[in-house]
């Protein structure tokens, strides 16, 4: 998507508290090609999806924050909303902007980042020496062509080899959730693949699919990473993994963990940090 002006507002859906870095850093790659960025986020922007069971409230909180967005273009030229999440964008695309008067576009980071690659190759410096194999769903391509966006991204970064995974069905790992073994099967056949062209790392596009093979990291000899984390590699930005190292068993940050609520905390987030991989769970004779 071409863009008239430089000034956006990135809307990074409600992950902060999970993957503040992913977050971070593709604020900083938006930065560095050249665009002017707003971040919203959290409850204040919440896009609803996650109330549909109480159907007012959902739609009192679209209408909220397609507001927000609007007030963001007409008072500060910021015309284009950048997202993040797909289920953010689906839905915004989908219900909360036909259904609010919306005065500003939708597109997503990989379509901006890709029509811009121009600019951001030359940014590219640091060879990233990794065979790596992309871990891919098919469900959103009904609205952005995500995989061959990130295809193209991938690409532009030095030393880099590149390996399409198997595609999925569902826009993300969680959109799987709900169909028994279907996130085992999906986690199985993405890892077998990887083990079979002999990468060294697989890529997620989407943070659902990141948090659910996080916990098989270090397997094979077989990391995970997300890919504005491989692109920050290439521009010689450090890219840790904090929410990684919390799945592998270290420490979260007290801070965060005071920030969320220590209850919250013990209720929401340890139990999914503790959760066992989704190997495990693969239906019988599909696990190791």
């Amino acid at each position: 998507m071409a863009l008239s002006g430089d000034r956006i507002t990135f809307w990074f859906g409600c992950n902060m508290l999970r993957h503040a870095e992913m977050i971070r850093l593709s604020i900083m790659l938006l930065e560095r090609v050249g665009y002017d960025v707003s971040a919203a986020g959290g409850p204040a922007h919440c896009c609803g999806t996650a109330h549909d069971h109480q159907p007012r409230g959902a739609s009192n909180m679209a209408a909220r924050t397609v507001a927000r967005f609007n007030e963001a273009a007409e008072k500060d030229g910021r015309s284009v909303v950048v997202t993040w999440c797909p289920s953010c964008h689906m839905h915004v695309s989908d219900i909360m902007a036909p259904g609010n008067a919306a005065a500003f576009d939708i597109t997503h980071i990989t379509e901006l980042l890709a029509d811009c690659a121009d600019r951001l190759a030359p940014l590219l410096t640091v060879p990233v020496k990794r065979r790596v194999l992309l871990h891919r769903h098919i469900g959103f391509a009904t609205h952005v062509p995500v995989n061959d966006r990130v295809i193209r991204l991938l690409s532009r970064i030095p030393g880099l080899e590149l390996v399409e995974g198997p595609a999925h069905p569902g826009h993300m790992c969680s959109a799987l959730a709900a169909v028994p073994g279907a996130l085992a099967i999906a986690a199985r056949d993405t890892w077998t693949a990887a083990v079979a062209n002999h990468v060294d790392t697989i890529c997620t596009i989407f943070h659902s699919c990141h948090r659910e093979l996080s916990a098989l990291d270090g397997k094979d000899g077989i990391c995970v990473r997300n890919w504005v984390q491989l692109v920050a590699e290439a521009m010689g930005i450090d890219a840790s993994d904090a929410y990684l190292g919390w799945r592998k068993g270290g420490a979260p940050d007290i801070a965060a963990i005071e920030r969320a609520d220590q209850s919250r905390y013990d209720s929401l987030v340890e139990p999914e940090l503790r959760k066992p991989s989704p190997l495990l769970a693969a239906p019988h004779g599909m696990a190791e």
